[in-house]
């Protein structure tokens, strides 16, 4: 009986081969007899999948159909759904529609991954798909009882912790060369780290402009299905009130454009026409990027800019991972780097605890003067002489420039 321990692991592993179907899965229990038992079970019944027919056979063309039916629609994710429609059709075209899913063993897999790689699919494209096959499979053997065993199917190693976001010398150059409608998108990504189909698909309902202390969006179809709201930043609540403003009346979404050419004139005397949502910036985006030499940067870069600057100005992962709405802090990790503070406070510890230099706390930075106000000794140039004096508890808001 091909039963062993993994270490770290309190149960007995299985694994063996049979007629090319290799087998390595957990038995679930920490009992050797149990373990020996299960896999007699599991080997009888690969034996009648294979050798007798026993399994109720199932197509590829069936498989995908009921996955999809019975778990990408349930989700209730339109866009979730579109991009696994792809996946699907990929699937069922590349492997045969007709093909039973017993016969995708491991080495079709695996020819089967060779030839995305050889047709210079992206390493993560390649995941994509067979985790996909993997899951439908999955199915097929723990819930539909039409496969008795999962092949192995391995996924290509990824380096996904992409460190590349705009530096304000960057953002300063972009900005005044993008198109207006186009300017407002980025600045939107760049301020609330939003996915870009969460901002395209972003409608008046879903923004509070009346919301205190800060207006705020709310968006609603996320990647993790989960729902997360987002407070704005000045220059986007500013952004989103003059968008209000010049919002056709009945239209419902956020961030339009008027496509050139379609009947009236714009105010650069360019003819354009009638305002429509605007779904897709990848052209005008390719564009501006490279007319100012930033060959490596991606919509999906503005993300990482508005969490790197969260984490460099202190602010914690957690906050951060909360409002970039990760599924898991893990995911949130990959900035951590870029918080140096914490370390200095590590380091601190291991010393004895005490800070090689004192730090200012935020209530010590600022003081009053006869001027003003000043920051760290440094006046900020801002004229009370029309103000009341100030009372223990005002609040008081600053903006500085830059």
């Amino acid at each position: 009986m091909a039963v062993f321990k993994r270490e770290g692991s309190p149960n007995w592993f299985i694994e063996f081969t049979f007629k090319g179907h290799k087998v390595r899965q957990s038995s679930g229990t920490t009992k050797k007899r149990e373990a020996e038992e299960r896999e007699r079970i599991l080997r009888q019944e690969i034996k009648e999948q294979i050798l007798l027919g026993k399994v109720a056979e199932m197509s590829l063309a069936e498989a995908i159909d009921r996955y999809y039916d019975g778990v990408i629609v349930p989700k209730g994710n339109i866009d979730v759904a579109k991009r696994e429609i792809y996946a699907l059709n990929q699937l069922r075209e590349s492997l045969g529609a007709d093909t039973p899913i017993a016969k995708l063993s491991a080495r079709v897999l695996a020819d089967y991954k060779d030839s995305l790689l050889a047709k210079k699919k992206a390493p993560a494209t390649v995941n994509r798909y067979l985790a996909t096959i993997k899951a439908i499979l999955n199915k097929a053997k723990d819930e539909w009882g039409t496969l008795a065993v999962v092949p192995t199917i391995k996924l290509l190693s990824l380096d996904n912790a992409r460190h590349r976001w705009l530096t304000v010398e960057e953002e300063r150059k972009l900005l005044p060369v993008c198109a207006p409608h186009l300017r407002d998108l980025v600045i939107f990504l760049i301020d609330t780290g939003a996915r870009l189909r969460e901002a395209t698909s972003l409608t008046w309902a879903d923004v509070d402009l009346d919301r205190k202390p800060r207006a705020a969006v709310r968006f609603m179809e996320t990647k993790s299905g989960k729902p997360r709201g987002v407070p704005l930043s000045t220059r986007v609540e500013e952004t989103l009130k003059q968008l209000r403003a010049e919002c056709p009346e009945g239209e419902s979404r956020v961030f339009l454009y008027r496509p050139v050419g379609r009947g009236g004139v714009g105010d650069d005397g360019t003819k354009r026409g009638k305002a429509v949502p605007f779904n897709n910036p990848f052209g005008a985006w390719d564009t501006v990027r490279k007319r100012i030499g930033l060959e490596n940067v991606n919509l999906h870069d503005l993300r990482h800019t508005f969490a790197s600057r969260l984490v460099m100005r202190g602010v914690p992962l957690l906050t951060v991972s909360k409002l970039l709405g990760h599924a898991s802090i893990q995911m949130t990790m990959r900035y951590a780097h870029l918080a140096p503070d914490a370390f200095d406070a590590a380091i601190d510890l291991l010393e004895g605890g005490k800070p090689r230099a004192e730090p200012i706390t935020s209530v010590a930075s600022l003081a009053l003067t006869a001027n003003g106000l000043a920051v760290g000794g440094d006046a900020l140039g801002i004229d009370w002489s029309n103000h009341r004096p100030l009372d223990v508890g005002d609040d008081v808001r600053l903006q500085i420039p830059g």
